[in-house]
């Protein structure tokens, strides 16, 4: 039963979601319940399943605490769902969150690099899923993952030129200096790895800095 609900959660095959509950109204709270490492609610939000993440959640009646549970490579539902930029699953999800005030504890999870869903949403550069999540929870921004790098490390590391932007004129305020002067595990800023990648040209007088492939001014 486990494995045809992976394969529907996969496919976003609703029917199959309701016909595994309708022959054991129990069959998904006991996948949370006995640890199971890989559930179909973490299928269905690496492969932007909304209406099965939706469905799945209604029916199991699982708990935000559930919802934060990390598979076997180490990633929660909000996290998959933010690393491949499924905005109606992220929404979602923090809207259930909410409800059930567990939004600290679902956007403060990190995954098994030590990132948030903040971070994760950060390496595919959706705006609209970074907007999301900082509003939810800005805190996150503040965090580091385990190789000590902030969400800015990330968004240089994966040349998300737009995504950067974003949050340094419009999200990161105040903070932004603190921030842009983190070190990584190796004691690299955001400035070493970009002018090392030839992403970025500094002026050393004025401390002000731009994109070269995008062009766009700080």
């Amino acid at each position: 039963m486990e494995g045809k609900l992976l394969e529907a959660a996969r496919s976003g095959n609703v029917e199959a979601l309701y016909d595994a509950v309708g022959e054991d109204d129990s069959i998904l709270q006991k996948l949370h319940s006995c640890g199971c490492v890989e559930t179909p609610l973490h299928r269905a939000s690496m492969f932007g399943q909304a209406e099965f993440v939706r469905e799945y959640i209604r029916l199991s009646l699982i708990s935000a605490h559930q919802l934060s549970q990390l598979n076997r490579d180490g990633y929660s539902p909000l996290h998959l769902a933010s690393a491949n930029a499924h905005l109606e699953i992220v929404q979602f999800m923090l809207e259930f969150v909410k409800q059930n005030f567990a939004v600290v504890e679902v956007c403060m999870k990190k995954d098994r690099d030590g990132k948030t869903a903040l971070h994760s949403a950060m390496v595919s550069g959706k705006i609209e899923v970074i907007d999301l999540l900082f509003v939810n929870y800005p805190d996150a921004a503040n965090e580091v993952t385990f190789h000590q790098e902030t969400v800015l490390h990330l968004a240089v590391k994966h040349h998300q030129h737009e995504a950067l932007k974003f949050l340094i004129d419009q999200k990161l305020g105040s903070s932004v200096e603190g921030l842009l002067n983190v070190g990584d595990r190796e004691g690299n800023t955001i400035l070493h790895l970009a002018t090392a990648n030839r992403q970025f040209q500094v002026s050393p007088k004025s401390r002000r800095f731009f994109l070269t492939k995008s062009y766009c001014i700080f």
